[in-house]
């Protein structure tokens, strides 16, 4: 999953970059408002971390033009605006939570996981697909009682494909889900990871190719 997190604070930005790329996902730091917000008009993002105050522009009316656009992504404000009547501003915006700096960063990660939840499978923790069992929640793999393990990138791909269930995607759409500024996936390299992960799901879930245009994991 692709996050997006638009914050001037570079040594904070650094720091949950840090610690949500160790949770598997593609994570994208922007540090002005004006480019944060011109990003957002072309770049689909599974998650925005959005500081208020901001260069160039505001995150309020970064929040409030893309609600205005029919952007539907959850959005996690953090904010060195604490007080009650900002966090309202905020939610009324079209937030989905706040949370006041400073903060944990252990409770950032819990609140990411939370929301994307929440947004992917619509409050469902498990995805079940044959005989396999995928927590949308801890991210683990599970076949019976035996953890199938994946790489941070397997895990990326994975979990894009298994959201979208018998749905064919574009390499270059899965590319903009699990891929980010500093890292993007070549089409060869979204071949290699998708042929690992068809070596470690078993015999009945399989990953569909159709040439020319994408994959599609499904059942056989």
């Amino acid at each position: 999953m692709r996050i997006l997190i638009l914050e001037d604070n570079i040594r904070l930005a650094t720091g949950l970059k840090k610690r949500l790329s160790q949770e598997g996902y593609a994570i994208d730091v922007l540090h002005d408002g004006e480019e944060g917000a011109s990003v957002l008009d072309y770049q689909e993002y599974d998650l925005l971390i959005l500081d208020l105050g901001l260069p160039g522009m505001d995150g309020i009316d970064i929040l409030k033009k893309m609600r205005k656009n029919n952007k539907t992504m959850p959005v996690l404000i953090t904010s060195a605006r604490f007080k009650l009547d900002q966090k309202i501003l905020g939610l009324e915006a079209g937030a989905d939570d706040y949370i006041a700096k400073p903060f944990d960063l252990k409770e950032i990660v819990a609140r990411v996981h939370a929301l994307l939840r929440r947004s992917q499978q619509k409050g469902q923790t498990t995805i079940q697909l044959g005989d396999l069992t995928f927590n949308v929640l801890t991210r683990m793999l599970t076949k019976g009682d035996e953890h199938i393990h994946l790489s941070n990138r397997e895990l990326s791909v994975f979990e894009y494909l298994i959201s979208q269930v018998n749905v064919v995607l574009s390499k270059e759409n899965i590319s903009n889900h699990v891929g980010n500024f500093d890292n993007t996936f070549t089409p060869h390299a979204i071949e290699t990871y998708i042929s690992r992960i068809r070596k470690k799901l078993g015999s009945n879930v399989q990953i569909k190719t159709f040439p020319g245009l994408g994959y599609m994991i499904s059942t056989k």
